[in-house]
């Protein structure tokens, strides 16, 4: 899921002409989404440290923090769609999808088994197999199974469904006029903001409660993935009309930190911020391609862009650890002091599990794939 590609060329383009290849605002910024996600787990999971009114503020703060993942899975779209080979096949495309992503998930899989021993739990193997397998986010109203192991998991079984629909979804995309791109962002956008309406009416019909049918099922978390894919070819054909990178990200701040904790039940998880989102997901693609100044461009943050796939899959696993421990010796921290320890444990976990897994699993693959060229 990291943006790891060629640097980008220095010039600018105009219309259709061809995009550069590396969307370092948009990899700076998926900092700021796993950022987000970190501050909103610790605030709700947290339970070793810090005052009641302390962390009520902290929650009220990170409220809309479940609204980052959909960041994450329209940005996936857009940046599939970005960087895909017209003539790749299928099995390519999965395969390199899962050199990325898997090694990272089973590493993180043992390390939660580990855990899960060390804190006394009773292991399932039933959960275990959904987690390993992915399959866990399809499972209705079961939330032992969607957040068991390394719960931050359940994400990469939304993902996996969209790895597995890209190919044909972008054969088919790839065909539309620039009026039908942007008839399938606007449709797409409608339908994720609707969607909370007839959660009752969902509930009714198949007893789904609002949380499987509007956050975990991937099958209707696909309509961000999809929004991410049309999104990519407006900016990429140079149709794209929207506002720039400061509006932009204003407007996604105000939906985060404003309009997320007003709205009904239902509406934080991603219908209050998809709009803003995909404007600022859009406008960040088009100033890099126009090689217009960005603050997520810095190398440092590019570079923890890169790693947040791996922070996220950490993050959780350092929340629970840190107050097991501070619990079993009875240990009470400053709750700045509690946040900052278990951020440098999360970050520094990351790191190792970037570079020594991640990485070299991408040039695993990648060698391989050069054997057989020299092979034919």
């Amino acid at each position: 899921m990291s943006l790891i590609s060629p640097p980008a060329p220095k010039t600018r383009t105009t219309g259709s002409a061809a995009p550069p290849t590396r969307l370092d605002s948009l990899t700076g910024m998926r900092w700021c989404a796993a950022l987000l996600i970190f501050c909103f787990h610790f605030s709700y999971e947290e339970s070793a440290s810090g005052t009641a009114r302390h962390m009520s503020k902290l929650k009220d703060l990170t409220f809309a923090g479940p609204s980052a993942v959909s960041f994450f899975f329209v940005l996936s779209g857009f940046v599939l769609a970005w960087s895909a080979r017209p003539g790749d096949k299928a099995t390519g495309f999965w395969r390199r999808r899962f050199a990325r992503i898997y090694p990272s998930h089973a590493v993180t899989f043992c390390v939660a088994v580990v855990l899960l021993i060390w804190m006394g739990q009773r292991l399932d193997p039933s959960i275990a197999v959904g987690n390993l397998t992915l399959t866990q986010a399809w499972v209705p109203d079961r939330r032992d199974w969607w957040f068991g192991y390394n719960g931050v998991s359940w994400s990469l079984s939304c993902e996996f469904f969209f790895y597995f629909t890209f190919p044909f979804v972008i054969s088919l995309v790839r065909r539309f006029s620039k009026r039908l791109l942007w008839a399938t962002v606007v449709l797409g956008n409608l339908f994720v903001v609707g969607a909370p309406a007839f959660m009752h009416i969902v509930k009714h019909a198949t007893g789904w409660s609002p949380n499987f049918y509007l956050y975990m099922l991937p099958a209707v978390r696909l309509a961000e993935f999809v929004i991410g894919i049309a999104l990519a070819l407006l900016v990429k054909r140079g149709a794209w009309r929207g506002p720039g990178m400061v509006v932009s990200v204003a407007l996604s701040c105000v939906a985060v930190f404003g309009l997320a904790r007003v709205v009904p039940f239902g509406f934080h998880w991603n219908a209050a911020t998809i709009v803003p989102y995909t404007l600022t997901i859009a406008a960040a693609a088009r100033a890099d391609a126009k090689g217009e100044p960005s603050p997520f461009r810095n190398r440092w943050i590019v570079y923890l862009g890169e790693v947040s796939f791996a922070f996220y899959l950490v993050h959780e696993m350092a929340i629970f650890a840190s107050d097991h421990f501070l619990k079993t010796h009875h240990f009470v921290l400053p709750l700045s002091l509690h946040a900052g320890l278990v951020f440098s444990v999360a970050l520094l976990g990351a790191v190792l599990l970037h570079e020594y897994v991640e990485k070299p699993g991408v040039k695993l693959l990648s060698r391989r794939k050069r054997s057989a060229a020299v092979t034919g």
